[in-house]
């Protein structure tokens, strides 16, 4: 007979098996941790940023994102990117090159292609290094002095090698002093034979790559030297160049002349000066200051002499009482100090690819990336899609909401957009790493993402893509007295000088560790929020669209009065006993969730556990002396239960018989735990776990007559949060025994009589406290409270392991819904036939009983047979793969449970089968990793890989994420986002030969077109994002888009024209098809072109499988010219193949330079063709 008997008619749906379950890790969100070095790639406008482990990432628009790790996991220190390659090389602290490669077939991914390591022996250590986009030489400077040249297409050392002394000849003719390690490399913008080399001891080198020897010597001698250098920049001319050194001075040089033009220069020292800059009369010196100030480690020169822009990091005096870390930007009259709140690593300037003027910077700090707008005045900060800084304040507390509804989504959305920024000065320029492409349809559901923050913030993020989006802040500290902030406080008011304007949102100290957020409950449906703080405040919210004022009312919950209060002292002197006080005046509340109850339980010590029913307007808050119940909607207690004595020990009086009985049971207990721990080699983990199995408690009087008796096992407070463990490693005084670990509510047969509300309650001292709750009439609600009865004697496990959570089944076994997922259909009702179960969750076993008479059913001991003990326990909804016609469900429930070893189980409900073990989920020392653990309703796992960024996994093999389809591309494909591509200036590129670009220019300005592409204003960039321009009316001429076209020569637009009006003539005019008139003779390099145009459209139709006899006819078209009458088809894919690969004399048949000048005509004749098939199909329609 079976053990659970269904009822009714609905078909069966499949048990749970291994197979539902496939753990697998899909993305990361936040800020990655420990970030060391940036780049930029202009032309597909993606970032690119290095970690200390070792690891390089690049992004694009939002839910494009690649990762990979180098081997040796060793820091990054640089990045370089290649235009229109998508490869990137990075030089770690090993001395490694890497060279990465983002691949374009199938699914992209990261993968470091090639490697290469310099010996460090012999002052071989890499210092800085530079990249020659014209030749492909990567030139590593060395601690030595000397630069070695890698030729990056065969990865090997050049036998070339610029030596110090040769560098130095001119400044040094007869002595040989060591001019220090290389500090810069910087190669001209104009010319790519001059390399601007630095050194440590200030001397600076213009080399001549062409001719292998120095032109020109800054200064003039090796004595003029006067401080050590630090950064070298080009002015976007190519004839100027600043330096920047230790003192904080700042020299300006002309490449004509060997002596500094102008300088030393020291912005916040005693010399203020700067051609085309206001001259500075106030100085730090002339405030009290000596004048002494810190490196300037890093400088650029941007824009023109008319209008000069310079940005630089450091240079601030050393005498300050308070720590700075800023990147100075001067522009004429305006001088700003951006001040950030961790340190910077390094920054990037944004240029515009038309006027090469500065249209943004990018800031990487330790906690934080900025952006800002360069074009605007005072550099307003441009609103990020991503890269956020979850960890502004630590996080406390993570929960996790899928498939919520857009009207939800919506509301908070709208609400976030009307509510004023947070900073004052906000840009409304795109982020200027747009690149790629992603799946560009919506979502039918969105999930939510609410982690709570120590200084009571709750924030509400958009986890539906991979790029998680801030949605919306929530201040708590606002609601009690004291915690206002300071109104228009600006830390550095008194200081007019230097400039500072403090910019970052990353803030992670606050006074008052009452403040912090401990649990978080929201109801989607009802829009009703609920948490639960540190300081034994519960709070709860209703998001309302208006603002209002209101009164928030406060109800004082006193759960335990003791004789003697014993208090500790947390930071800023504050008791953390001392309740905090709420506002009794009128709240004026901003839009959003506004509160009105606050729930203060008594002695204010940290909240543990939390449930919540809005439908039932209920809440229960338990903290280490008992929990209490409150109805929010009436603002009344309902129950208040101490699970302590008057001294604060939750102990109980056992008969001699029993004492002695259990004694024996606990030795035999005891005994092959420590024969485990002492067979074995274990972990240190395990040996704390197996020394707290041997910790034995006094036992007292009870305050209630218990149903059994009780051993009491001492152990470690559970984690309420982040920063408490429950992993057994050292033993818990007695009076931990009360301590309240799980609450909950549920509507099951807690007594006689049928199904009612009811709360049940969890202890450390293993202990299942219960309650019946009983619930006015849905009308009056408002005006009725509850009353709560005891439900029986309190159930205590005999093994008097804690206790982690408690869950209900109905009688299918199904555990019980939420009463609002009911009314909106979401789940099918709960079998309310006798009887139902609980499933009990110790830390030890796991135990299925029947309600209400609480007899067992089955057990299953997890220390017996993984050793190891349980930390936390979710139940989830697993997707089967077909649910039968009829099935009120398509998915089985599981209990999932999280080791102190870091493992993953699933059990099926409700017979406890083990179904899956996914070991070394996470390291057993991460506690942090281990106790922010959250899983959502449908399986998705959320952890702190680090303290500023989470991981997201899958955990079941059927279950549908939206973020899991994003499909991020480098290239467009059907039904994807517009790709966003930046024209490159004709200087810049991958490896050409010097004659292809002489023949394209020389063609260019033959026909009259200009090399570069069409200007336009760069203030127009941030309006409206660039895009191709479709074929307008039905005439089929082509239009010439500045982006996408920039240097197309006019042959090949007029080539193009006359075979689509060709092709419309034969295809439009109605009839028999005509023979396309052959246009005129084409110039050798405008048939290259077209020939790899059409080769790639034919490629392009094979992949999408949808190749037509139109564009067929089009393609043979395309390709007649005077001498035959189609093209030959090369022979390989000349278009998005590696450059390197390809000698320089192969160079002219398919050149890599000329990819984008193909793929732009091609896109106009893709789109010409498009219209043109339309306008085929709807003659024949009409025939």
């Amino acid at each position: 007979m079976p053990l659970f008997k269904r009822r009714g008619q609905h078909p069966r749906i499949e048990e749970l098996s291994p197979d539902h379950f496939t753990f697998r890790r899909t993305c990361f969100h936040g800020f990655p941790s420990a970030p060391t070095a940036i780049s930029y790639e202009p032309e597909f406008q993606l970032l690119a940023i290095g970690t200390k482990r070792g690891e390089l990432r690049i992004y694009g628009r939002p839910g494009l994102e690649f990762r990979a790790v180098t081997e040796s996991k060793c820091a990054i220190r640089e990045i370089f990117s290649f235009s229109s390659l998508h490869q990137f090389i990075t030089v770690s602290g090993d001395n490694t090159v890497t060279l990465w490669e983002l691949t374009s077939e199938g699914q992209p991914t990261l993968l470091p292609t090639k490697e290469f390591k310099l010996d460090p022996e012999g002052g071989k250590t890499i210092t800085k290094c530079c990249l020659s986009q014209h030749s492909g030489h990567f030139y590593i400077g060395t601690e030595g002095g000397n630069i070695f040249i890698l030729d990056v297409r065969m990865f090997q050392l050049d036998a070339e090698v610029i030596y110090w002394n040769n560098s130095t000849a001119l400044v040094q003719p007869t002595s040989r002093t060591h001019p220090g390690m290389v500090k810069c490399l910087q190669l001209s913008p104009t010319d790519h034979n001059r390399l601007l080399i630095g050194y440590e001891k200030g001397v600076i080198v213009l080399w001549d790559l062409d001719k292998g020897m120095p032109s020109k010597n800054f200064p003039a001698s090796i004595q003029d030297c006067q401080q050590p250098l630090e950064s070298l920049a080009w002015q976007n001319e190519g004839q100027k160049f600043v330096s920047a050194h230790t003192d904080a001075s700042i020299y300006f040089w002309g490449i004509a002349h060997s002596s500094a033009s102008e300088g030393p220069t020291n912005y916040y020292g005693s010399r203020v000066h700067m051609p085309g800059y206001r001259t500075r009369t106030r100085s730090w010196a002339l405030d009290g200051g000596d004048g002494a100030c810190l490196p300037v480690t890093k400088i650029q020169w941007l824009n023109t002499d008319a209008s000069p822009l310079l940005v630089f990091t450091g240079g601030l005096p050393t005498d300050q009482e308070d720590e700075h870390h800023t990147v100075t930007v001067i522009q004429g009259a305006d001088h700003v100090a951006l001040d950030f709140t961790s340190p910077v690593n390094d920054f990037i300037t944004v240029t515009d690819p038309v006027t090469n003027r500065g249209i943004a910077l990018v800031v990487l700090c330790d906690q934080e990336l900025l952006a800002f707008d360069l074009e605007a005045p005072k550099c307003p900060q441009i609103r990020r899609p991503y890269l956020f800084s979850i960890h502004a304040s630590p996080v406390t507390c993570l929960r996790m909401y899928e498939n919520c509804s857009l009207q939800v989504f919506e509301a908070l959305h709208e609400i976030s957009v009307t509510s004023p920024p947070a900073h004052e000065h906000v840009s409304m320029m795109p982020w200027p790493a747009m690149g790629g492409c992603v799946r560009a349809s919506e979502p039918s559901t969105f999930d939510i993402l609410l982690t709570g923050h120590e200084n009571g913030m709750v924030n509400f993020w958009d986890v539906t893509t991979g790029a998680m989006r801030l949605i919306y802040e929530l201040k708590t500290a606002n609601l009690f007295v004291g915690q206002e902030p300071d109104a228009l406080m600006d830390d550095f008011a008194d200081f007019k000088w230097p400039p500072y304007r403090k910019v970052s949102s990353y803030d992670p100290f606050e006074d008052d560790p009452r403040l912090a957020i401990k649990f978080i409950e929201f109801c989607p449906h009802s829009r009703t929020l609920c948490v639960g703080g540190n300081g034994g405040q519960v709070i709860i919210f209703s998001l309302n669209p208006m603002p209002n004022e209101v009164k928030l009312e406060c109800a004082r919950a006193e759960i335990f009065v003791g004789t003697e209060v014993r208090t500790r002292v947390g930071r800023g002197g504050l008791r953390k006993d001392t309740p905090l006080e709420c506002k009794s005046d009128l709240l004026s509340l901003p839009a959003g969730f506004q509160a009105n109850f606050c729930l203060q339980c008594m002695p204010a010590s940290s909240i543990t556990a939390l449930a919540f029913q809005p439908s039932w307007g209920l809440v229960a808050a338990g903290n280490n002396k008992g929990f209490v119940v409150a109805n929010f909607l009436v603002k009344r207690i309902v129950l208040v239960h101490p699970t302590v004595q008057s001294d604060g020990i939750a102990a109980r009086s056992i008969s001699r018989v029993q004492s002695f009985r259990r004694s024996i049971r606990s030795s035999f207990r005891r005994r092959p735990a420590v024969a485990r721990a002492e067979s074995a080699p274990i972990t240190d983990h395990r040996q704390q776990i197996a020394d707290s199995l041997n910790v034995e408690a006094g036992v007292g009087k009870s305050p209630r007559k218990p149903q059994k008796g009780v051993r009491v096992r001492a152990s470690s407070e559970p984690a309420s949060s982040f920063e408490h463990s429950s992993l057994g490693a050292e033993a818990a005084p007695p009076e931990l025994a009360g301590f309240v670990t799980h609450v909950g509510f549920a509507e099951t047969h807690i007594s006689g009589g049928g199904a009612s509300a009811s709360v049940f309650a969890c202890t450390m001292g293993s202990v299942v406290i219960r309650y019946s709750i009983t619930l006015p009439d849905p009308d009056q609600r408002l005006a009725e409270t509850n009353r709560a009865f005891i439900a029986g004697k309190d159930y205590v496990l005999l093994h008097a392991a804690p206790l982690v959570a408690v869950f209900i089944l109905d009688h299918d076994g199904v555990p019980i819904p939420n009463p609002y997922e009911i009314e909106n259909r979401t789940v099918p009702p709960p079998d309310l036939h006798h009887p139902h179960f609980a499933v009990i969750c110790t830390q030890e076993q796991l135990k299925l009983v029947t309600l209400p008479n609480m007899r067992q059913k089955r057990k299953e001991k997890i220390t017996d047979s993984i050793h190891e003990r349980i930390l936390r326990a979710w139940v989830v909804r697993v997707k089967v793969a077909a649910a039968p016609v009829g099935a009120p469900r398509d998915w089985n429930p599981a209990l999932v449970l999280l080791t102190t070893a870091g493992h993953l189980l699933t059990y099926s409900l409700p017979d406890l089968r083990l179904c899956f073990h996914q070991q070394n989920f996470l390291p057993a020392s991460d506690h942090k990793a281990l106790n922010s653990t959250t899983i959502s309703t449908y399986g998705e796992v959320f952890h702190m890989r680090s303290f500023s960024e989470l991981e997201r996994s899958l955990l079941c093999s059927y279950a549908f994420s939206y973020h899991t389809t994003m499909l991020p591309s480098l290239f467009p494909f059907e039904g994807s986002t517009q790709l966003i591509q930046t024209p490159r200036r004709s200087i810049t590129g991958s490896l050409r030969s010097r004659q292809v670009v002489a023949e394209v220019s020389a063609e260019a300005t033959t026909n009259g077109e200009p090399d570069g592409p069409v200007k336009q204003d760069s203030r127009d960039r941030r309006s409206a994002t660039p895009s191709p321009e479709p074929i307008a009316g039905t005439s089929g001429k082509l239009k010439s888009d500045p982006v996408r076209t920039s240097g197309v020569t006019n042959g090949v637009l007029e080539h193009a024209q006359q075979f689509l009006d060709s092709v419309g003539k034969s295809e439009v005019d109605g009839g028999a098809p005509q023979k396309a008139k052959s246009p005129p003779p084409a110039a050798p390099a405008d048939r290259e072109l077209i020939a790899s145009a059409t080769a790639f459209t034919q490629r392009q139709k094979q992949r999408r499988g949808s190749a037509s006899s139109s564009s067929s006819s089009g393609s043979s078209s395309s390709g007649s010219s005077s001498d035959s009458d189609e093209f030959p088809e090369p022979a390989q894919d000349t278009t998005f193949g590696n450059a390197f690969a390809l000698g320089l004399d192969e160079l002219g048949e398919g050149s890599k330079e000329l990819d984008n000048i193909i793929a732009s005509s091609l896109q106009q004749l893709e789109h010409a063709r498009a219209f043109y098939e339309q306008m085929q199909a709807r003659v024949k329609k009409s025939e």
